[in-house]
């Protein structure tokens, strides 16, 4: 077992890298005007990416701090005076904003609605990426959506139905299995 599966709140090189990816494919569709409700997951899930990659680096701070300065024998003003904690200090209030931008811009996703294949595929990957956390059953079934999405082939000529299915599923690849 890997230790991002031992770690629920890692993000691993190939979900970021599937992110990355999903970003541009899932905003600019071949022969489609871009849809603003894909774009928007895309932002989404750049943003919630971004908060993994800051709370990431919040721990590695504070344990590199509890090491080496005793961090949770200090009191707070003595937190507030080390030098190296300032980084630590700036993350989290990033980190506060960020959730609420993130509450914000999923309440919005849930006004949008889908009018493809596209856009339904585009708010399955944000709900398997909010659900990701959750220990209940329905996370499994957004998943395996998700997953459906990346099999399935146009009868005429064998395409994907979505043209940003496999883009999907690298972006969710650690959430499917």
């Amino acid at each position: 077992m890997s230790d991002d599966r031992i770690n629920p709140t890692a993000v691993s090189r190939r979900m970021l890298l599937g992110a990355a990816t999903a970003a541009p494919a899932l905003s600019l569709l071949p022969g489609a005007e871009p849809d603003p409700l894909v774009a928007r997951c895309t932002d989404w899930l750049a943003a919630d990416f971004e908060r993994d990659r800051l709370s990431r680096r919040w721990a590695a701070l504070e344990a590199w701090l509890a090491e080496e300065r005793r961090w949770f024998s200090l009191s707070e003003a003595e937190r507030r005076r080390l030098p190296e904690a300032a980084e630590m200090f700036e993350i989290e209030e990033r980190l506060d904003r960020l959730s609420e931008e993130l509450e914000q811009r999923l309440e919005s996703l849930t006004h949008l609605k889908a009018t493809d294949l596209h856009g339904a595929a585009s708010k399955l990957v944000v709900a398997a990426r909010v659900l990701l956390h959750d220990a209940g059953p329905s996370h499994g079934l957004v998943a395996d959506a998700v997953k459906v999405l990346t099999t399935q082939r146009r009868p005429d000529c064998g395409a994907p139905m979505c043209s940003a299915a496999r883009t999907l599923e690298r972006a969710c690849a650690d959430q499917i299995e």
